[in-house]
């Protein structure tokens, strides 16, 4: 066993035995009311909800603009037709793609409307489309290691999960811990995360333990990502970070590419924040943030291949 290892397995254990409880307390002593003001000035956005009213939820790094929406959706994987004198060596894998369906997972959501905003944002462009037959819909299934910010979401959605129509999509919040790949058995067109990697590397950073260019927590968050996304359907994970280079997803071999994309947060009248362990905002603010889009490599094996590569991939 090496070094990686050895360090992933005992921070795997500190993620059970240590991590559920804290974002627990975080999200059960979240304010509310008159103490929400306070709050969002001190590392986090405040968001509306479907009805426009003003909620406590944080929104780490920005608030789901449309124009942030929009930047997105528009890293989704296109719909596949599947040509049949196609020579793709994927061709026997593009049976597995849903063409009606895309697979959405939001890992690490806490209290966020990101998966609630781009679902939104997607039946709002389909009521404007002019051609409505070939329209997918879109399943988001948001999950967290906290029972209590899951709980809380199921609440607050509610009714807007009630009102979708099955043929336009769905929207579930589920528990899911990233560093436990059994924890799901099912596999997604796209992965988005908006904080989660973030908050590993801080974690890596705050234990020594992220010295090396490869902090060894993230290299099973890699690897569960890498098992979760659909094999064939160019599948996605989709980053949103302020970091304006992470070397881990630039070196991981499970990736075929990274492209990253700078997004202007200036004109939403807000500044990027760094994702911490708590509500305290970055020493360091700035007017743009990064998505990073990663394209699944089908041929990386997990449990034969060495994580990251000395050359990684062009960004």
């Amino acid at each position: 066993m090496d070094s990686y290892q050895r360090a992933a397995e005992f921070m795997m254990v500190e993620q059970k035995a240590k991590t559920k409880e804290y974002w627990d307390t975080f999200y059960s002593e979240l304010p509310t009311g008159d103490e929400v003001n306070q709050f969002v000035t001190e590392g986090s956005t405040r968001t509306n909800n479907a009805s426009g009213n003003e909620t406590s939820d944080l929104e780490w790094i920005a608030p789901n603009s449309p124009e942030l929406m929009d930047t997105i959706l528009s890293l989704f994987p296109a719909t596949d037709d599947s040509e049949s004198d196609s020579k793709d060596p994927n061709e026997t894998t593009k049976k597995r793609c849903d063409p009606k369906a895309a697979h959405v997972l939001e890992i690490g959501c806490g209290v966020s409307q990101l998966s609630l905003s781009l679902l939104q944002r997607l039946l709002y462009q389909n009521q404007e489309a002019a051609d409505r037959v070939h329209m997918r819909a879109y399943d988001f299934v948001s999950t967290d290691v906290s029972s209590v910010c899951i709980e809380q979401n199921r609440i607050r959605d509610d009714a807007f999960i009630a009102s979708i129509h099955a043929t336009d999509g769905s929207l579930s919040y589920e528990l899911l811990d990233v560093l436990n790949q059994k924890s799901s058995s099912r596999t997604y067109d796209v992965i988005l995360d908006k904080g989660t990697l973030d908050t590993f590397l801080f974690r890596s950073k705050r234990t020594k333990k992220g010295s090396d260019s490869h902090p060894p927590l993230l290299t099973p968050l890699l690897n569960n990502i890498h098992g979760w996304l659909r094999s064939g359907c160019k599948a996605k994970y989709i980053i949103i970070s302020p970091r304006s280079k992470i070397r881990s997803v630039r070196d991981f071999r499970g990736f075929t590419s990274v492209r990253r994309i700078k997004f202007d947060v200036s004109s939403l009248g807000c500044d990027s924040v760094l994702v911490k362990s708590n509500n305290v905002k970055a020493a360091r603010s700035t007017s743009e943030i990064y998505l990073y889009e990663c394209t699944k490599n089908e041929y990386y094996n997990p449990d034969k291949d060495a994580p990251y590569s000395s050359f990684g991939c062009s960004i």
